[in-house]
């Protein structure tokens, strides 16, 4: 679950220690006031120089004053212990919850197929590469501006054919990883995000017939929900030493304007299992974040991304409305990251809108430039919300 500095009970002030300048005057004030009502209240046939008149004169106001500076004295000693007790749960509790928020997930390895490139898409895209072509598409009688994996790409196609091509783009995503997978064991788990054009059961048949039966598979989800990165989050708060194959489908069976099909697959490693079996990843992905509040959004992620604003980062975008960005680089210039902008790639711009795979694609492409620049790569992409996250270069 997302992590929230807010929800830790807040730190309390130090208690006002007792003024010793104060308690001496109110010590001679008690002294002076104790003289006079002895003095207006004592008999007369008593003396005057006795030691009880003197011990009441004196010593008893004396007393009565040193008393009640003692006890307030004693107040603030138990109220500040507590205080300073309380502080440093604060103080502790509140590491704690940063080193769960700096968690990252270590990338093992990843693959894909777009119709950019099949490796290094991130060279491609940065020297202008693009797989947006027009086209006319007789099923809606429209001008569709699509990027399709094959040509062209407005074909149309029935369902077999469709279970077909993804069949053996995922066959050919899935042989890109097998060095890794072949490498680093340990319970996996499969994750299969798709964009809906066929159901989850369909989906869950094709995969468990081109996935070779030697992986050992612990578990399998496939939905079509919108978290985006979200996912990310769930898994950083994982304590089993885990792999998880995240992959995403955006296929068509009929064109969609602006979009880009793509299949690809990311291998990552959970924190436990990266220590267990000691091995570096090649990047870091950190905890991403939800845009609410846009300014505690951006200082958040710069926090679990170990982003400082001497730190020069490149920015990637996807998918992200004109407003949740206007806030965005507002609240970057006023927490004073902007200024090391070292540049900015916006997907639908060359790419075209990843659609269902917006995180995968995003993540690649920033995993990739991390590597090359050996820089921290910012990321800000929209799905049913507007999220953000870090990936640094192991």
């Amino acid at each position: 679950m997302p992590v929230d500095l807010k929800k830790i009970p807040a730190e309390e002030p130090l208690p006002v220690a007792p003024d010793k300048f104060r308690w001496l005057l109110t010590i001679v004030l008690c002294v002076i006031a104790g003289a006079v009502v002895v003095l207006a209240l004592w008999p007369k046939h008593l003396s005057t120089r006795s030691e009880w008149f003197w011990f009441c004169t004196l010593m008893l106001p004396l007393s009565v004053g040193i008393m009640g500076y003692i006890i307030r004295l004693r107040r603030y000693e138990n109220e500040r212990d507590r205080v300073l007790w309380w502080n440093h749960l604060y103080q502790k509790q509140y590491e704690e919850k940063i080193l769960l928020g700096q968690k990252a997930v270590g990338v093992l390895g990843m693959s894909y197929v777009t119709p950019v490139a099949r490796n290094k898409l991130a060279v491609a895209l940065l020297q202008g590469g693009s797989g947006l072509q027009t086209h006319y598409s007789p099923a809606i009688q429209s001008t569709l501006t699509t990027a399709s994996v094959i040509f062209p790409s407005v074909t149309l196609f029935t369902e077999a054919n469709y279970q077909t091509r993804l069949e053996s783009i995922l066959a050919s995503v899935i042989g890109q990883l097998h060095a890794e997978l072949v490498q680093f064991t340990g319970n996996l788990f499969v994750r299969i995000h798709h964009d809906g054009v066929l159901n989850n059961e369909h989906i869950l048949t094709i995969w468990r017939k081109i996935f070779p039966a030697s992986y050992a598979v612990n578990d399998i989800t496939v939905s079509t929900d919108n978290s985006g990165l979200m996912w990310l989050d769930g898994w950083l708060d994982r304590r089993d030493e885990a792999l998880v194959l995240s992959v995403e489908i955006n296929l068509f069976l009929q064109a969609r304007d602006q979009e880009a099909e793509s299949v690809s697959a990311l291998l990552l490693a959970s924190p436990a299992w990266l220590t267990c079996y000691r091995v570096m990843p090649q990047m870091w992905i950190h905890r991403p974040v939800v845009i609410a509040k846009t300014e505690e959004a951006v200082a958040d992620v710069a926090l679990w991304g170990k982003i400082t604003s001497a730190v020069p980062w490149f920015f990637w975008r996807a998918q992200v409305k004109g407003s949740a960005l206007t806030g965005a680089l507002l609240a970057m210039d006023k927490l004073a990251f902007l200024s090391e902008k070292k540049g900015e790639m916006v997907l639908e711009d060359t790419f075209g809108r990843p659609g269902a795979a917006v995180g995968n694609i995003t993540l690649i492409c920033a995993c990739e430039h991390a590597v090359i620049s050996e820089q921290t790569q910012w990321l800000m992409v929209g799905d049913e919300t507007t999220q953000m996250v870090i990936v640094r270069p192991a």
